[in-house]
């Protein structure tokens, strides 16, 4: 356990010098930062963000709204010991998009054979970020998600796939706690970049460590578009055993002119 964190670490740590220019603020998803009051932010598969106030952020994942009911808020903290605090907070009700998952055919993920009392998950996050050049950021987050259920859950019903799998298992038995440390900064003027490594932790005996490296470059198409690609670089204990996984990932991120 102890080398597969360090290879974690020192990935991490290999990819994340940053580069010398001025900071901009304008990514402040993954971080203690807020959108502006009255601009917004979504993506394909980034969640839809709307800056309320310089102290309240409100968000939702909403392609996907009608099959997984969702909403959250982050909130300004100030300042202390010249890291930036915001706190996150979001509600779910998973038991319409597993339902929907359980079936036969194209979407089915989870065999029909399997149903899902009404569920409710509860997620709140803590996160600190400071400026540590002229172009980067640093955030440390830590956090944790609970899910409450009318009754208990088959455990067979897992969808054992990585990246699903541990931002899931809270649904089953257990309550994840999540702690995270990322830096993000520009390379140039249209370009920007992101490492991060997370880890998560199941409060239960079995399949219950799962960690991340990802990394991403975002290339300002617009002041209005920009697109986002990189890689996940996943490990966990999951049903089936110990498990490496690489995936590569795609976002169009537009909004608001920023």
């Amino acid at each position: 356990m102890k080398e597969i964190i360090m290879s974690f670490l020192i990935l991490f740590a290999i990819q994340a010098f940053p580069q010398n220019s001025s900071q901009e603020n304008r990514w402040s998803y993954n971080s203690s930062y807020l959108m502006r009051a009255g601009k917004w932010e979504s993506g394909l598969l980034q969640p839809f963000r709307y800056g309320i106030s310089d102290k309240l952020e409100i968000s939702t994942n909403a392609l996907i709204l009608p099959v997984l009911p969702n909403a959250g808020i982050k909130l300004s903290l100030g300042e202390r010991c010249g890291f930036r605090l915001a706190s996150e907070h979001s509600l779910s009700v998973p038991s319409v998009f597993l339902n929907f998952v359980s079936r036969k055919g194209t979407g089915g993920l989870i065999s029909p054979e399997f149903d899902f009392p009404l569920m409710l998950g509860i997620s709140s996050s803590l996160a600190a970020s400071r400026p540590v050049c002229d172009s980067a950021i640093l955030t440390f987050r830590a956090g944790f998600g609970i899910t409450f259920h009318g009754r208990e859950v088959n455990p067979l019903s897992t969808i054992d796939l990585p990246v699903f799998y541990p931002r899931m298992a809270q649904f089953y038995k257990g309550a994840s706690i999540r702690l995270s440390s990322g830096i993000k900064g520009r390379i140039c003027r249209k370009w920007n970049y992101e490492e991060a490594v997370q880890v998560f932790i199941i409060t239960r005996k079995d399949n219950n460590f799962f960690a991340e490296n990802t990394g991403n470059l975002m290339w300002t198409v617009g002041r209005s578009l920009r697109i986002k690609g990189g890689y996940n670089l996943s490990y966990g204990n999951y049903p089936f055993g110990k498990h490496f996984q690489l995936w590569p990932s795609l976002d169009l991120i537009f909004g608001s002119r920023l």
